[in-house]
């Protein structure tokens, strides 16, 4: 999937996901092909960017959201969100905070690699 890839960054592997954009069926995808790559990872290894939000339903499903954060949580060392509309940040730091999950949010993906690159 186009949407879903690792990428190197500073000598750092990072998941990438591009959720800009995308009808529900897209969303849904991303989830699916980043958790099937995410829980073949060493636990607390992935450090992993979502960039993006735009005309994307992000909360269409909830729970299909939450559990997704919930089962790729061992495998995650970092995550962040770049890109994320105001209004729609606001909702995901909702539903972010229900799952325990920590998880930063930057304007740009620079910002978010920079950060990554860090942890």
């Amino acid at each position: 999937m186009d949407r879903v890839r690792f990428r190197e960054f500073e000598g750092k592997k990072i998941i990438v996901m591009d959720i800009d954009n995308c009808s529900i069926e897209e969303f849904e995808a991303v989830l699916v092909t980043s958790a099937e790559m995410i829980r073949k990872e060493p636990l607390g290894s992935v450090l992993s960017l979502a960039a993006g939000g735009n005309g994307t339903p992000i909360f269409t499903n909830r729970e299909m959201f939450a559990e997704y954060l919930k089962l790729n949580a061992p495998h995650i060392k970092a995550s962040v969100v770049s890109g994320l509309p105001k209004m729609k940040a606001a909702l995901f730091q909702a539903v972010v905070f229900i799952t325990g999950r920590q998880l930063k949010m930057f304007d740009t993906m620079e910002e978010a690699f920079n950060w990554l690159v860090e942890q």
